[in-house]
């Protein structure tokens, strides 16, 4: 059975704190466009806790970012538009510790690290399961996927279907971004990577799950508030104009 998961781009501890509590199994706190910063987003993955796991997307794919998110106390992070398998090794070093990787190593003074107090088993760990997932949401990343699947270190393929679909020219509801889908689980499943994916037109859940993907976002707080207080509006002001 796939994770059902969130999407939180609101910069709210208190709609983290509700979302975790709905008993989703992943929630992403979305840098990329979200307007939370690094402090708020710490906040977040405070909030949420052990209720679920949590994945920060960072705006893009740099150290800086990567290794702030991941000194928050971040349980994986996801990284936008990875397009080559030199990028994904790039990405990858900035993830993990020594000699995996290079990544800063502040682990006396952080919360992933237990504000210290947990540092030499929390490189450990990191560097045995640290979980990254590269986004595949351009027509370059999808010819490179073979190639960025094989680069050790990277966990999840995770497609981005909005962004996808406009870099090849069609409809996010087009047979093709469904096909660019249907690729990615392939490639994920050949290589021993799990897939994620937000949901779409013609890549619901039941699909998505059909296909392999493992890690499927079925919700957001921004479509989710907007959806159901435009609702509730329309309800009420049908009923009375009834």
């Amino acid at each position: 059975m796939p994770k059902f998961g969130c999407w939180l781009d609101m910069p709210s501890l208190q709609v983290a704190d509700i979302v975790a509590g709905s008993g989703f199994d992943f929630i992403v706190v979305d840098l990329e466009h979200g307007p939370a910063n690094v402090e708020t987003a710490q906040g977040q993955l405070m909030a949420i806790g052990a209720r679920a796991e949590s994945i920060v997307r960072v705006p893009e794919a740099s150290e800086a970012w990567i290794k702030r998110v991941l000194d928050a106390g971040a349980d994986g992070v996801m990284v936008p538009k990875v397009e080559s398998a030199e990028a994904a090794r790039e990405i990858v070093n900035w993830t993990f510790y020594a000699p995996k990787g290079a990544r800063g190593d502040a682990r006396t003074v952080v919360r992933a690290a237990g504000w210290g107090r947990d540092a030499e088993d929390y490189k450990i760990r990191w560097n045995r399961d640290g979980f990254l997932a590269v986004q595949i949401e351009s027509v370059e990343g999808l010819a490179n996927i073979e190639a960025i699947a094989t680069v050790a270190g990277i966990s999840e393929l995770f497609f981005g279907p909005a962004d996808y679909s406009a870099d090849a020219g069609v409809g996010i509801d087009s047979a093709e971004t469904l096909e660019a889908a249907k690729r990615i689980a392939e490639v994920a499943r050949a290589h021993g990577l799990t897939c994620g994916a937000v949901t779409f037109p013609l890549g619901t859940p039941q699909v998505l799950a059909e296909l392999g993907f493992t890690h499927i976002a079925v919700a957001s707080d921004v479509a989710n508030l907007a959806g159901s207080l435009d609702s509730a509006l329309q309800a009420a002001r049908g009923q009375h104009e009834g």
